[in-house]
């Protein structure tokens, strides 16, 4: 029997999983001195989309109760909050979400500006 070197099982393995690779597809380049050389296509980045997933309903809230909070006045907010006290326990989650804090209470100030 004959021994394979581990340079040469390290070549092959190399080849294989380039071959691998380009199987998914392939961009081609010609560099400077005019050789075409096919390299693996770039898998788009999901980092984007799963950042966007994980904050997306964060801000939905924070602009749906900062559009509340200057759409309302005190005493009409205050109502609000007071019925959902009322709801139980579905209506205590609720309340502690519409809580206002300083970046609800400054973008219902700039949503007041905006919207008049």
């Amino acid at each position: 029997m004959y021994r394979v070197s581990p340079s040469f099982e390290s070549r092959l393995n190399r080849i294989e999983f380039c071959n691998c690779r380009l199987s998914k597809g392939v961009e081609h380049y010609v560099l400077d001195d005019g050789l075409i050389v096919a390299m693996p296509r770039r898998r788009p980045s999901t980092a984007l989309a799963f950042l966007i997933v994980l904050l997306l309903p964060l801000v939905t809230a924070l602009g749906a109760k900062s559009f509340l909070l200057a759409r309302f006045d005190a005493v009409a907010f205050e109502e609000l909050l007071s019925r959902f006290e009322a709801m139980g326990e579905t209506g205590k989650a609720l309340l502690w979400l519409m809580q206002p804090e300083p970046l609800t209470a400054a973008l219902s100030q700039v949503l007041t500006g905006l919207l008049g």
